[in-house]
Protein backbone atom coordinates (compact mmCIF):
# COMPACT_ATOMS: atom_id res chain seq x y z
CA UNK A 1 0.00 0.00 0.00
CA UNK A 2 1.38 3.65 -0.71
CA UNK A 3 1.67 6.29 1.36
CA UNK A 4 -0.78 9.24 0.54
CA UNK A 5 -1.31 12.65 1.89
CA UNK A 6 -4.63 13.27 3.13
CA UNK A 7 -5.07 16.33 1.35
CA UNK A 8 -3.06 14.98 -1.88
CA UNK A 9 -5.64 15.57 -4.69
CA UNK A 10 -6.61 13.02 -7.68
CA UNK A 11 -6.85 14.82 -10.30
CA UNK A 12 -9.37 13.11 -13.38
CA UNK A 13 -11.03 13.66 -16.65
CA UNK A 14 -11.73 17.60 -16.00
CA UNK A 15 -7.62 17.54 -15.20
CA UNK A 16 -7.23 20.63 -18.15
CA UNK A 17 -9.47 22.64 -16.82
CA UNK A 18 -8.20 23.07 -13.18
CA UNK A 19 -7.64 26.78 -11.87
CA UNK A 20 -6.31 28.71 -9.08
CA UNK A 21 -9.70 28.93 -6.95
CA UNK A 22 -8.98 32.57 -6.57
CA UNK A 23 -10.44 33.01 -9.66
CA UNK A 24 -13.18 31.37 -8.44
CA UNK A 25 -13.34 34.00 -5.76
CA UNK A 26 -13.27 37.35 -7.84
CA UNK A 27 -16.27 35.84 -10.23
CA UNK A 28 -18.25 36.38 -7.24
CA UNK A 29 -17.12 39.93 -6.82
CA UNK A 30 -17.93 40.60 -11.01
CA UNK A 31 -20.72 37.93 -11.68
CA UNK A 32 -22.41 36.92 -8.35
CA UNK A 33 -22.90 33.21 -6.84
CA UNK A 34 -24.56 31.92 -9.87
CA UNK A 35 -21.18 32.12 -12.26
CA UNK A 36 -18.70 31.80 -8.71
CA UNK A 37 -20.16 28.33 -7.07
CA UNK A 38 -20.71 26.27 -9.95
CA UNK A 39 -17.13 26.81 -10.77
CA UNK A 40 -16.05 26.12 -7.49
CA UNK A 41 -17.90 23.05 -8.09
CA UNK A 42 -16.37 21.69 -11.06
CA UNK A 43 -12.83 23.22 -10.45
CA UNK A 44 -12.79 20.89 -7.48
CA UNK A 45 -13.85 17.97 -9.60
CA UNK A 46 -11.04 19.24 -12.27
CA UNK A 47 -8.36 19.03 -9.39
CA UNK A 48 -9.79 15.44 -7.81
CA UNK A 49 -10.01 17.53 -4.26
CA UNK A 50 -9.67 15.13 -1.54
CA UNK A 51 -12.94 17.79 -0.50
CA UNK A 52 -15.70 18.33 -3.53
CA UNK A 53 -18.23 17.18 -1.55
CA UNK A 54 -17.97 19.34 1.33
CA UNK A 55 -17.82 22.09 -1.74
CA UNK A 56 -20.68 20.83 -3.06
CA UNK A 57 -22.69 20.62 0.05
CA UNK A 58 -21.39 23.92 0.87
CA UNK A 59 -22.22 25.52 -2.97
CA UNK A 60 -25.74 24.22 -2.29
CA UNK A 61 -26.53 25.14 1.24
CA UNK A 62 -25.46 28.88 0.14
CA UNK A 63 -27.60 28.68 -2.55
CA UNK A 64 -30.40 27.33 -0.33
CA UNK A 65 -29.39 29.88 2.52
CA UNK A 66 -29.58 32.64 0.13
CA UNK A 67 -33.65 31.98 -0.94
CA UNK A 68 -34.24 31.46 2.42
CA UNK A 69 -32.67 34.90 3.66
CA UNK A 70 -33.77 36.39 0.01
CA UNK A 71 -37.73 34.90 0.99
CA UNK A 72 -36.97 36.14 4.91
CA UNK A 73 -36.45 39.53 3.85
CA UNK A 74 -39.53 39.27 0.92
CA UNK A 75 -42.19 38.44 3.71
CA UNK A 76 -40.62 41.12 6.17
CA UNK A 77 -41.01 43.79 3.78
CA UNK A 78 -44.23 42.32 2.94
CA UNK A 79 -45.42 42.56 6.37
CA UNK A 80 -44.27 46.65 6.75
CA UNK A 81 -41.94 45.10 9.39
CA UNK A 82 -38.85 46.62 6.97
CA UNK A 83 -39.14 50.21 5.21
CA UNK A 84 -36.98 51.37 2.24
CA UNK A 85 -34.17 51.53 3.95
CA UNK A 86 -34.43 48.44 6.00
CA UNK A 87 -35.04 46.26 2.97
CA UNK A 88 -31.38 47.55 1.97
CA UNK A 89 -29.24 46.79 4.68
CA UNK A 90 -30.97 43.32 4.90
CA UNK A 91 -29.22 43.10 1.96
CA UNK A 92 -26.32 43.56 2.61
CA UNK A 93 -26.51 40.62 5.20
CA UNK A 94 -27.24 38.28 1.81
CA UNK A 95 -23.96 39.80 0.44
CA UNK A 96 -22.06 38.77 3.36
CA UNK A 97 -23.66 35.58 3.11
CA UNK A 98 -22.39 35.05 -0.38
CA UNK A 99 -18.55 36.54 0.31
CA UNK A 100 -18.63 34.37 3.18
CA UNK A 101 -19.88 31.22 1.34
CA UNK A 102 -17.47 32.10 -1.45
CA UNK A 103 -14.08 32.42 1.05
CA UNK A 104 -15.05 29.30 2.97
CA UNK A 105 -15.03 27.37 -0.68
CA UNK A 106 -11.91 28.93 -1.58
CA UNK A 107 -10.18 28.15 1.25
CA UNK A 108 -11.36 24.57 1.32
CA UNK A 109 -9.97 24.38 -2.24
CA UNK A 110 -6.78 25.94 -1.79
CA UNK A 111 -5.21 23.48 0.16
CA UNK A 112 -5.77 21.26 -2.80
CA UNK A 113 -4.84 23.76 -5.49
CA UNK A 114 -1.69 24.12 -3.39
CA UNK A 115 -0.71 20.57 -3.58
CA UNK A 116 -1.94 19.74 -7.14
CA UNK A 117 0.17 22.35 -8.28
CA UNK A 118 3.14 21.57 -6.43
CA UNK A 119 2.93 18.49 -7.67
CA UNK A 120 3.07 19.27 -11.61
CA UNK A 121 -0.47 19.64 -12.38
CA UNK A 122 -1.80 21.92 -14.96
CA UNK A 123 -3.26 25.00 -14.52
CA UNK A 124 -4.83 27.34 -16.62
CA UNK A 125 -5.52 30.90 -16.57
CA UNK A 126 -9.10 32.08 -14.90
CA UNK A 127 -9.38 35.86 -16.08
CA UNK A 128 -10.62 34.58 -19.36
CA UNK A 129 -13.42 32.93 -17.71
CA UNK A 130 -14.25 35.93 -15.30
CA UNK A 131 -14.67 38.29 -18.17
CA UNK A 132 -16.78 36.32 -20.23
CA UNK A 133 -18.71 34.82 -17.21
CA UNK A 134 -19.42 38.47 -16.18
CA UNK A 135 -21.06 39.26 -20.04
CA UNK A 136 -22.82 36.29 -20.26
CA UNK A 137 -24.29 36.15 -16.80
CA UNK A 138 -25.83 39.76 -17.35
CA UNK A 139 -27.76 38.65 -20.10
CA UNK A 140 -28.75 35.59 -18.41
CA UNK A 141 -29.89 37.91 -15.15
CA UNK A 142 -31.34 40.21 -17.94
CA UNK A 143 -34.29 37.13 -18.90
CA UNK A 144 -34.66 35.78 -15.06
CA UNK A 145 -37.20 36.90 -12.52
CA UNK A 146 -36.09 39.40 -10.11
CA UNK A 147 -35.79 37.17 -7.16
CA UNK A 148 -33.88 34.95 -8.78
CA UNK A 149 -31.62 37.74 -10.02
CA UNK A 150 -31.17 38.89 -6.09
CA UNK A 151 -30.61 34.93 -5.27
CA UNK A 152 -28.26 34.29 -7.98
CA UNK A 153 -26.00 37.64 -8.32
Amino acid sequence: MAYRIQDEPSPGGLAHLAVNPVWALLAVMFGGAGLSWPWFVLNGMALGSPTRRQELGWAVGGLVGSLVIVLGISSLAASDLLGNLGVRYALLGLTVWKLAISYWLYMLQARSFHLYEYFGGQVRNGAVVVIVGYFLIQQLFAKLPELWVIILR
